[in-house]
């Protein structure tokens, strides 16, 4: 996390790579408590560092695979989460836009936009030849 802070209009933001994110409530003050910690003891706590998820190596944050396994201790599912988030940007961000966004190959961002059924080609197909769209 680089910081979490309020707006103007009073909204709870956090910044990921100078890109400011609206937190809705609970989130939002879930967040802020984890923040307001102080950091642990030993090296946490002499770091100029605050990540949010620090990890055990001195300055670094947590990894996303060591984040997984802590919530999927607690019975909470990254991969359905991820799923919508990349379906909900593929249907609001054409490919040539989500794909470097994201660090995906142009054709997987198409085939999420397809996914997302922003592409209403198969309908309209099946709709002239009164037959399903193959899955």
């Amino acid at each position: 996390m680089q910081s979490l802070g309020c707006t103007v209009d009073g909204d709870t933001v956090l910044v990921l790579d100078r890109t400011p994110i609206r937190l809705p409530e609970p989130l939002a003050r879930l967040l802020a408590e984890l923040a307001d910690r102080p950091p642990p003891s030993g090296w946490a706590a002499n770091s100029p560092h605050r990540w949010l998820f620090p990890c055990s190596r001195p300055g670094q944050h947590v990894s996303d695979t060591a984040l997984a396994r802590r919530l999927a201790a607690h019975h909470i599912p990254i991969r359905p989460a991820r799923t919508t988030a990349l379906v909900q940007l593929a249907q609001d961000l054409p490919p040539a836009v989500l794909a470097p966004m994201l660090g995906l190959h142009v054709v997987t961002a198409q085939r999420w936009r397809q996914r997302a059924a922003t592409d209403w080609s198969a309908y309209l197909a099946a709709r002239r030849t009164g037959t399903h769209p193959a899955e």
